[in-house]
């Protein structure tokens, strides 16, 4: 399945779905930051769920910024998603690996508790005019999808049903997505709508199960919601493409050397004779030179 976010509404506008398709982003994000699988499960429910927040964004360049700050192992992540489907992200521990925990049904799943452990999630809305909403919430229990839909329900008072899971196949991961199903504003007083959105939600027995299942993402929405709204929303607007895609450049690189003083510029070119600078959220490198260090100085 390629990378993509689907919208869709049901009960006559009255609750929104939306569902989202990371796994060739999350391949990429793996293989560039040398993730462990628990690492690698926790950074694409993270793209998920960071695409989700931003694919509600009116303005195209509206951006979403994903936060973890807490006492765990993991040391905290962060994400950084556009209304565009741009996203990038990274975590604290990248090598992180915990023994798998039992579940009730018998199942081994990643230990996400403790691996992030108690603190917050903090996310930044940002619509490129004015201050950024900012809004920060306790953690849940690490696992990305109640601590999202406890956001969603503090933060902004909107009542929430979140999926997001992943499947792995020996040492790759096939499948990593989520979805968000929320009653809308105008409709968050209607009981009714409220109960429809829980029973229906309770009859998803395995998020993950469903997406591994199809290429198709109406498909997985049409598992909760059969009757959705087809003509609600243009299929221009119904869908788009997700990829993983860093905002760093050379440009930008040369642009933060150029923010230190003299002294440090100085001291780089005696001790090194250059500059190195990788890229948080992608790994890149970019090597600042000798002649490009001596002529900040002299300017």
């Amino acid at each position: 399945m390629e990378d993509k976010i689907v919208r869709a509404t049901a009960a006559n506008g009255g609750i929104r779905l939306i569902a989202v398709s990371v796994t060739e982003s999350l391949k990429e994000a793996k293989e560039r930051h040398k993730l462990s699988f628990l690492t690698t499960a926790i950074l694409g429910r993270s793209f998920s769920a960071a695409l989700l927040l931003a694919s509600s964004m009116k303005i195209m360049h509206g951006r979403v910024t994903f936060r973890i700050r807490s006492d765990g192992p993991l040391k905290g992540l962060l994400v950084d998603a556009g209304r565009d489907g741009k996203v990038r992200g990274y975590v604290g521990n990248p090598n992180l690996e915990l023994d798998l925990i039992k579940n009730k049904d018998g199942k081994f799943n990643f230990n996400f508790k403790e691996a992030v452990g108690t603190g917050y999630l903090n996310v930044i809305r940002d619509n490129g005019t004015g201050d950024p909403f900012t809004s920060t919430v306790e953690l849940i229990n690490g696992t990305i999808a109640e601590d999202l839909a406890s956001y969603l329900l503090h933060s902004e008072q909107t009542p929430s049903v979140v999926f997001i899971g992943e499947k792995f196949q020996k040492s790759d991961v096939i499948c990593s997505g989520g979805l968000l199903a929320q009653v809308l504003p105008k409709k968050e007083t209607d009981p009714l709508l409220i109960s429809l959105l829980e029973e229906r939600c309770r009859e998803m027995k395995s998020f993950s199960e469903e997406l591994h299942g199809t290429n198709n993402l109406l498909s997985v929405i049409k598992k909760i919601f059969p009757d959705i709204d087809d003509l609600s929303i243009s299929e221009n607007a119904r869908s788009q493409e997700i990829e993983f895609k860093c905002r760093c450049s050379r440009e930008r690189s040369l642009g933060a050397m150029k923010m230190l003083d003299k002294k440090e510029l100085r001291d780089i070119l005696e001790k090194d004779k250059k500059a190195e600078l990788v890229c948080e959220f992608c790994k890149e490198k970019y090597v600042i030179t000798f002649d490009e260090i001596k002529a900040m100085i002299d300017s």
